[in-house]
Order: C-alpha cells, then structure tokens, then sequence
C-alpha cells in the first residue's frame, strides 16, 4: 500500500482520535515505517510509546472525547457537571478506562494540549454509566454518591437539584446505603438524606421525600449545610 493510500484510510477510521501501532498494522503490515514517515511530514502526531493521532482542526477537549474510539467513561465531578449543567466549572477532567497503556497515553495527550486528564485504570469500570451525545458518562445516581464519597458535596447537591425528576431514589439508596465518605464514618446516604431535607426545609416545600436525619460529624455536616446553601443561592 502507498504512504498516500495508508494515510487515507487512517483518516477514514482514525481522524480525531487515538489509536495504536497495532491497529494501524490491521491496515498495513508495514504501518510502523510508514507512520514514521507520516510523521515526519506532520500528518500524524506521535502521543506515546506506541500511540499515534490523526490531527483535526478546531477540536476542543470535549470534541476530543466524544471523537476519540477507545472506551473511557467520565466520572465523579466530570460527570457531575454534565447533570448540573457546570454548576461548577472545572479544568480537571476525570475519566476511567480499562486499559493502563490508553491511560498513559490520554494523561500525555491531554498534557501536551493543556488538558488535565485524571484518568483511573480498572479491569472493569466499577461506575454506572450511560451514553449521551456519543460519551459514557457516570449515570446521575452514580456520580451523585461518588462525589459525596469525595468529599465533593457542591458537585453532588448541585446534580440533585438540578435532576430531582430524574434521579431514581431506589437506585440512589442502593449505591450508597453502605457507601462512606472518605477517611470518616458518616455513611453517603445520610449525608444525602441531611441535604434533602435542608433542601425541603430552606425552600418551604416537599421537594424529597425522605427521612429526617442527623450528621454527627461536625465539619461533614457544615460543609453539606454550606453546599446546600450554595446550591439554593445560585440555582
């Protein structure tokens, strides 16, 4: 196959996104010679150690990630501003994959561009998730418990808020029943029954339907009081 011929038929699979020696050689046995070639006249970019990318004009992170082949799912914050519509905007982007070699590479390539990619590595993705315009993302229930794991109480209330139609509570008790926050013994889904009620009670309406409950641990509870009040405040 020509230098031409193979560039073309990587663009026809590969534009915009990663993809590795190996699979180019399912294009042409000689791919690795020819990539160095492509390389040198800047048609294709080396990422990692066995990792290559087909530039594309115009293309934004989240254009990269819904371009890009390989599977990965966001989760936790990134996840969380998709359902509360980056009630919190961050430049940090949290991703979870089933391949320590794609990790590696997603970290280079996105440090090259600028883009802080914090991405974990599972033999199974351990996160509900679902797919919207072309992304796995960590389903509302899911990322909602997760980021109050983290300590991430403003991401997490600002999801329940703005989701309240949506979120199924059923699922929500099960992820978290016996979920606890990081470092502390405060279980998730008292801390997300505490900020369901600050909710019904600041707003003066029914808005959940749960049980009243207590925080013991002091520095939990303010911090849930303090997102709550955020949430109402900016919303």
């Amino acid at each position: 196959m020509y230098l031409k011929q193979f560039s073309s038929a990587l663009r026809e699979k590969w534009k915009g996104s990663l993809f590795t020696v190996s699979e180019a050689k399912q294009v042409e046995a000689r791919a690795k010679e020819y990539l160095y070639r492509l390389r040198k006249l800047g048609e294709v970019e080396r990422v990692y150690w066995g990792w290559y990318y087909i530039p594309k004009k115009q293309q934004d992170v989240w254009d990269f990630l819904a371009n890009d082949k390989r599977f990965k799912v966001l989760i936790k914050q990134t996840a969380a501003s998709v359902w509360n519509y980056d009630f919190i905007h961050r430049n940090v982007y949290r991703l979870a994959v089933e391949d320590a070699s794609y990790k590696r590479a997603l970290e280079k390539f996105g440090k090259d561009r600028g883009w802080i990619f914090e991405v974990e590595d599972h033999d199974r993705i351990p996160y509900e998730y679902k797919e919207v315009d072309r992304l796995f993302i960590e389903t509302p229930e899911s990322c909602l418990v997760n980021c109050i794991a983290d300590w991430s109480f403003l991401d997490a209330f600002a999801v329940l808020y703005f989701r309240k139609d949506d979120i199924s509570f059923d699922k929500v008790k099960e992820l978290a029943r016996w979920k606890r926050i990081s470092k502390t013994d405060t279980r998730v889904w008292n801390a997300i029954k505490y900020g369901c009620n600050l909710f019904n009670r600041q707003l003066e309406r029914k808005m959940f339907d749960v049980k009243t409950t207590r925080l013991e641990q002091d520095d939990v509870r303010e911090l849930v009081e303090e997102a709550v009040k955020r949430v109402i405040e900016f919303a």
